[in-house]
């Protein structure tokens, strides 16, 4: 059986701050799926579809590559979109957290000694609230994302980074922690 896996970093965002940008999302003629309150968190790597098996391995590698890594300060700050402002299909809130660095890097060599490749790709940490369908008045929208660029939504610490399963189901994706490291 195979599972589909992420490791990351659940946040808890405060829930007027999601209100506050849902209703001006919505004033701004924008619509798409929000992801829940409860499944909020910012992503190290995605795994994919795994071969349960692994799992055990992965947790312990896990555990061993973080277990000298320290908590960080973060900031969840501005408003930012995937791909482009021109196709916006994701909305997300930007991770300023000098130091996530680290524990990219300590996730990444954790998936070494199982055959992970280097993603060739650039860390954007960040935390997706709004998938993207309907959406018109690039010009106002980008006025908006503007606006919001320096908006801070929180300010926490980064205490743990999770082996965390994705449950697709037909009301949206149940995330199921499955190892929880603490970091010093």
């Amino acid at each position: 059986m195979k599972k589909r896996l992420f490791i990351g970093t659940t946040v808890t965002i405060p829930s007027s701050e999601i209100k506050k940008i849902k209703k001006d999302i919505s004033n701004l003629d924008i619509s798409g799926k929000w992801v829940e309150e409860e499944n909020l968190h910012f992503t190290y790597r995605f795994l994919g579809e795994i071969l349960s098996p692994f799992v055990p391995e992965i947790s312990k590698n896990l555990k061993k590559s973080l277990s000298n890594i320290k908590q960080i300060e973060a900031e969840l700050k501005g408003l930012g979109v995937f791909p482009n402002h021109k196709t916006p299909r994701v909305l997300w809130i930007g991770v300023n957290a000098p130091g996530i660095e680290v524990i990219k890097n300590a996730v990444d060599e954790s998936l070494k000694p199982m055959g992970f490749k280097e993603e060739n790709k650039e860390f954007i940490p960040h935390v997706t609230v709004l998938r993207i369908k309907k959406f018109r008045h690039r010009i106002k929208f980008s006025n908006y994302l503007n606006k919001m660029k320096d908006y801070l939504f929180l300010k926490t610490t980064v205490k743990e980074v999770s082996l965390i399963e994705s449950i697709l189901t037909s009301d949206g994706p149940v995330y199921k922690k499955l190892e929880t490291v603490k970091l010093l």
